[in-house]
């Protein structure tokens, strides 16, 4: 008999195994997002102006082609807007074929810091980040001046939601900054 049970027990513990598996791979299904962003030049020289300009966030959906693990953005329209202020914004949904989620945090304005430098602002907020986190767009940019924007993808935006961060950095490799800190005592053509 104590064999029988320590069958039953394994068994037993198989099943409750591959319930878990089967659990977990439905709540966390196998990622076929795609894993690389490239914005078209057009588009890029347009939103570094917009980001230049704007004292207020405002939201943009990315248009554009996807292939494989690439995504190509090559235009934006944006939704109908609920509130913009300098600190945040609110706009109604994006459509299906959205690409990419753009906003942008302003340097300039309530509450910035003084001593800010551009990448100090190019972060997900957690309010950013429950956010995103609800749209189906596979990428989320994030602009803070003319020179400087981050991004994510959709996997990492999940991530940071799971972890319940308050803040996502960007991400080594996914941040351009051509934008120099306000305190940084480099000139160029001077030493």
């Amino acid at each position: 008999m104590g064999s029988r049970r320590a069958q039953h027990a394994g068994l037993a513990w198989v099943v409750v195994s591959i319930g878990l598996l089967m659990l977990t791979a439905f709540l966390y299904p196998p990622s076929n997002s795609p894993a690389r962003l490239i914005l078209d030049a057009r588009l890029l020289s347009r939103l570094r102006v917009l980001a230049a300009g704007l004292h207020s966030e405002i939201v943009l959906c990315l248009t554009g082609s996807e292939r494989g693990s690439t995504v190509l953005a090559t235009g934006f329209v944006m939704p109908d807007p609920e509130l913009s202020t300098p600190e945040h914004a609110t706009f109604a949904s994006c459509p299906s074929e959205t690409l990419a989620i753009w906003h942008n945090h302003p340097l300039e304005g309530p509450p910035a810091d003084p001593n800010a430098n551009p990448r100090d602002l190019c972060a997900l907020s957690e309010l950013d980040i429950r956010t995103a986190v609800r749209q189906p767009a596979p990428f989320v940019v994030v602009a803070v001046d003319g020179g400087t924007w981050c991004w994510w993808s959709q996997d990492q935006v999940r991530k940071l939601a799971d972890q319940k961060a308050l803040r996502g950095d960007p991400v080594t490799g996914q941040i351009e900054s051509l934008t120099r800190s306000r305190t940084d005592p480099y000139t160029p053509g001077m030493r």
